[in-house]
């Protein structure tokens, strides 16, 4: 009877251990990001009324590395027409949990999104990793932190909202999405 119990206990050990370790659980079920994607922001609705705009894209290439703790996903700027470290990302996953920072804050560039703005942002970000309709990763969540916009067509760099177009940096409740592209 000890020796069924001790190979119970073993058994159910092992069985804990194997599904803690990253990459043996849900981590597989969400493929790896990889190609282009639409970052997408949503600022919070504590915004000033000039920054609630809709929602204002930039196109990122992501790329996803395995580390020890996980994987990091990470993307910067796709467009020809920008330094790639004007705007960069880098989440860490654990299974198909994200977290990390998003930074676009050189003073006269940050990033053009595919409308009529220029966004600055510097942000710490939590979301979940799924799997799109098309079978690519995903991702989706909130953020908190400091959001400007401007123009894109404005060369010096004005927030819209006549110079108050700035979100805190305290600022919660931004909602944010990576979509493949």
């Amino acid at each position: 009877m000890a020796a069924a119990s001790r190979i119970r206990r073993t058994v159910a050990v092992a069985v804990a251990l194997w599904l803690s370790l990253p990459g043996m659980t849900d981590a597989q079920s969400v493929p790896a990001f990889a190609g282009r994607y639409r970052f997408v922001l949503r600022v919070s609705p504590s915004c000033p009324p000039g920054m609630q705009v809709g929602p204002v894209s930039v196109v990122m290439d992501v790329v996803e590395v395995r580390v020890s703790a996980g994987s990091e996903v990470s993307g910067q700027s796709a467009s020809p027409s920008e330094v790639p470290n004007n705007g960069r990302f880098v989440l860490l996953r654990q299974g198909n949990r994200l977290h990390g920072a998003f930074g676009a804050h050189t003073q006269y560039f940050g990033l053009d999104t595919e409308g009529i703005y220029r966004v600055w942002m510097q942000v710490m970000t939590d979301g979940v990793a799924t799997t799109s309709s098309i079978g690519r990763a995903r991702a989706s969540g909130t953020a908190f932190g400091e959001v400007e916009l401007g123009l894109a067509g404005d060369p010096t760099g004005t927030p819209i909202d006549n110079g108050k177009g700035n979100c805190g940096f305290a600022t919660t409740g931004h909602e944010w999405s990576l979509e493949p592209a």
